[in-house]
């Protein structure tokens, strides 16, 4: 072997090693470089191109943007120095830093969930829902899903993590479609009684039916993050013989809260200084 080879081979074992031990260093300090929590701010929307952890929300997904990040980070942080294309390189092969991230995009999405479901503003609606529907219709789970998706897909989160966190995470479902079934059965009045509450077999029924359907659109999510529950996994005659039930609950309960909205409204003209007599006149008092 020449002179040459022997210094060629010997050359590039010593840059291997160097970026073993790179990679090493590297490995240890992402465990502090994501945040803990996944709360973000509204700058987000306009996904700035400034490299600094506020905006790492909206640039996950960009490596080289990371890889800036990162770097910043560790000269100001640890007082480490290394090239960014190093840092990229081990940013597009590192398995850690891949699970981290990813680790950090669930929060985000889990915080979002919680932002909504707790009265947060500034999250985008879905297509044909406004603040009114989300707070009186029954399609509570529709608003808050379709509201989480398209707000974070707005800051250029990627689609699929979205998916995988609202199902793993989907506790917010059973909340929100008991809120559209209080909506629609059970409408509070501020002033005066209440409806009295719907019978437990039709909430039962109406939750039941609305998973099925839950289940008909978002199929491949819940199958692949989540677990289908047992309403999701009715054959079509078991959902056709529960629809013809639930339409009679329905049909009933809606009769009650016509009666009991009659009822409201007689009240409210009585308040007001109106009587309502036997023949149907009104005369004031």
């Amino acid at each position: 072997m020449g002179i040459l080879n022997l210094f060629g081979r010997d050359k590039n074992v010593a840059t291997n090693c160097q970026q073993d031990e790179i990679a090493t260093i590297l490995e240890e300090e992402i465990k502090d470089f994501f945040p803990k929590t996944g709360v973000w701010y509204n700058c987000c929307f306009k996904r700035p191109e400034g490299v600094a952890s506020i905006n790492m929300p909206c640039h996950l997904r960009d490596n080289l943007w990371m890889s800036r990040l990162l770097r910043k980070y560790l000269i100001n942080k640890k007082g480490l120095n290394i090239p960014q294309q190093t840092i990229k390189n081990f940013i597009d092969s590192s398995e850690s830093f891949a699970e981290l991230r990813h680790n950090y995009e669930l929060e985000i999405v889990n915080w979002q969930i919680n932002w909504i479901m707790n009265g947060g503003e500034h999250w985008l609606m879905p297509n044909g829902h406004d603040e009114i529907s989300f707070k009186f219709s029954q399609d509570v789970d529709k608003i808050v899903r379709g509201g989480v998706v398209k707000t974070l897909k707005a800051i250029g989160m990627n689609e699929q993590v979205i998916e995988e966190g609202l199902e793993t995470n989907n506790s917010w479902r059973v909340v929100c479609m008991s809120r559209g079934f209080r909506n629609k059965f059970e409408p509070v009045r501020h002033l005066g009684k209440n409806a009295e509450p719907a019978d437990d077999s039709h909430r039962k029924n109406w939750m039941a039916a609305r998973e099925y359907m839950y289940y008909q659109e978002h199929k491949n999510s819940v199958d692949k993050y989540g677990t289908p529950t047992p309403a999701m996994k009715m054959t079509q005659e078991e959902y056709t013989k529960l629809s013809v039930v639930l339409k009679a609950q329905n049909a009933k309960r809606k009769a009650l809260l016509e009666n009991w909205q009659k009822s409201t409204e007689s009240t409210r003209k009585n308040d007001t200084g109106v009587t309502t007599q036997k023949d149907g006149d009104t005369l004031s008092k």
